[in-house]
């Protein structure tokens, strides 16, 4: 799964001419309109008029990301860490990029400094509990839905907010029920994907999941009910479950 670069405007303690943030302005405006190139032409030019200006370096690195010019993107995102090493989103977004890349320990890595930053960066959590389960680190994974989980449990945000900010959301749950799963904690598995399956009722494969955990403990009729709604949700992999299964 390929994660979205969070779209944050950062204001730094920096003198800039009124030309460069004009430009960056138009820049922003663009970005919010997913038109990435038209916002990097800006940037480029908010950086022509002053090179040093670390806003357009950060704007134009989402930007290139979102383009997919991933090498051009860790350029920018390296630029500005190596000047302003306290600018958490930067190690986030870079730890994004990692992981979108494959480059899990590095992105560990960001996630790490990010947390360091800003303890409650509930989304590094998240996300680092994914790089780490990648990379088949079970035990720090559950540490971190844990975590995230916790910081999260007092925060009440619809569906589409939760999922957006990786807070007491399906996703968390969903994720922390795959690391359960896997270690064969199935009745652990089950209830995390319950509670996925209550705050969003049509993530079809936690049914799917929680099916093949059923199954797991002899919970057979249980376990067909589930596969019926994810292949009524449209989740394919349970229609050939209940053919390999249920056979009539």
């Amino acid at each position: 799964m390929k994660y979205q670069l969070l779209f944050i405007v950062v204001v730094l303690l920096t003198a800039c001419n009124t030309k460069a943030k004009q430009a960056n302005k138009r820049g922003l405006e663009y970005m919010k309109q997913n038109m990435y190139e038209e916002a990097i032409a800006e940037f480029n030019r908010a950086l022509e008029i002053n090179p040093t200006w670390f806003p357009a370096y950060y704007n134009r690195a989402i930007s290139y990301a979102n383009s997919h010019r991933n090498e051009e993107a860790l350029s920018d995102f390296n630029y500005v860490i190596a000047h302003y090493q306290t600018h958490a989103d930067a190690y986030f977004n870079r730890g994004i990029l990692q992981e979108n890349l494959g480059n899990y320990a590095q992105a560990i890595q960001d996630y790490t400094e990010t947390i360091a930053l800003r303890p409650d960066f509930i989304q590094a959590y998240h996300y680092r509990g994914i790089a780490r389960f990648r990379m088949n680190d079970l035990d720090g994974a559950l540490k971190d839905y844990n975590e995230a989980l916790r910081l999260g449990k007092d925060i009440h945000l619809d569906i589409l907010q939760a999922k957006e900010y990786g807070l007491n959301s399906s996703a968390l749950y969903f994720n922390r029920g795959v690391v359960w799963q896997k270690k064969g904690e199935y009745q652990q598995a089950i209830q995390d994907y319950t509670e996925t399956i209550e705050i969003d009722p049509s993530t079809a494969r936690a049914y799917y999941n929680r099916a093949i955990a059923r199954m797991s403990i002899s919970q057979s009729e249980e376990a067909r009910k589930d596969l019926e709604i994810a292949s009524r949700l449209g989740f394919e992999a349970a229609n050939k479950a209940i053919l390999h299964y249920f056979k009539p």
